[in-house]
C-alpha cells in the first residue's frame, strides 16, 4: 500500500512532468517532428499523426495524474509510455546512433538538446518504477498539516533530483564526446 502523501508527491510531480512535456513539443514542434523522423522507427508518413498524438497523450495523461479520483490509470498508461519512449532510445543506441537529440530536453530553456545516451534509458526506467508504483493501492489514514509543508519539500526535491540527474546525463554525453578520437587525414 502507497501512503496519501506519496501518492499525492507521484501524482503532481507526474502531472507536472508530462504537461511540461507536452508543452515543450508543442511550443517547437517542428523540432520535435524532426526528432521523431530522425528516430527511423516508424515509416516516415506517420510521423506527422504521432508527433501531433504524443503531446495529446501526454496533457491527458498529465492532467488524469492531477484530477482522477484514481491514479492506477494514468499511472500504467504513463509507465507504457515511458516504455515505448525507452524502446526507440535503446533502438537507436544499439544502432550506435548516439548523435540525435532525445527530444526530451526542454532545448531553449536549457541551452541544449540531450543526445541519446543509456542514462536517458535509465532516468527513464526510474520514472517508469515510480509509476508503477503509484498504481498500488492507496492506504487511508488522515493527512495532517504537517504532511502538506512534506509535500511541498517533497516535490521540491524531486525537481532538484531530476533537473541534476539530467545535467548528469548531459555532462556524461559531453565528456564522451571530448573523448571520442579524432580522425586524422595524415
Amino acid at each position: 500500500m502507497l501512503d496519501p502523501l506519496l501518492a499525492t508527491t507521484l501524482s503532481i510531480g507526474f502531472g507536472l512532468l508530462l504537461l511540461m512535456a507536452a508543452v515543450h513539443k508543442l511550443s517547437e514542434f517542428s523540432r520535435f517532428r524532426a526528432v521523431l523522423t530522425e528516430y527511423r522507427v516508424m515509416p516516415a508518413f506517420i510521423v506527422p499523426v504521432v508527433a501531433a498524438v504524443l503531446p495529446a497523450v501526454e496533457i491527458g495523461l498529465g492532467l488524469g495524474w492531477l484530477f482522477a479520483a484514481n491514479t492506477a490509470g494514468p499511472a500504467l498508461a504513463t509507465a507504457a509510455l515511458l516504455a515505448l519512449y525507452s524502446a526507440g532510445i535503446a533502438v537507436n543506441l544499439l544502432r550506435g546512433r548516439v548523435h540525435i537529440s532525445c527530444g526530451c530536453g526542454f532545448g531553449k530553456s536549457t541551452g541544449a538538446e540531450d543526445a541519446l545516451s543509456w542514462g536517458l534509458v535509465m532516468r527513464n526506467a526510474v520514472l517508469l518504477s515510480a509509476a508503477l508504483a503509484a498504481a498500488l493501492p492507496i492506504a487511508q489514514r488522515t493527512v495532517g498539516i504537517l504532511d502538506y509543508f512534506t509535500l511541498v519539500a517533497a516535490l521540491l526535491a524531486l525537481v532538484l533530483m531530476f533537473t541534476a540527474a539530467n545535467q548528469l546525463i548531459r555532462n556524461g554525453a559531453a565528456i564522451r564526446s571530448w573523448r571520442r578520437p579524432v580522425a586524422r587525414d595524415d
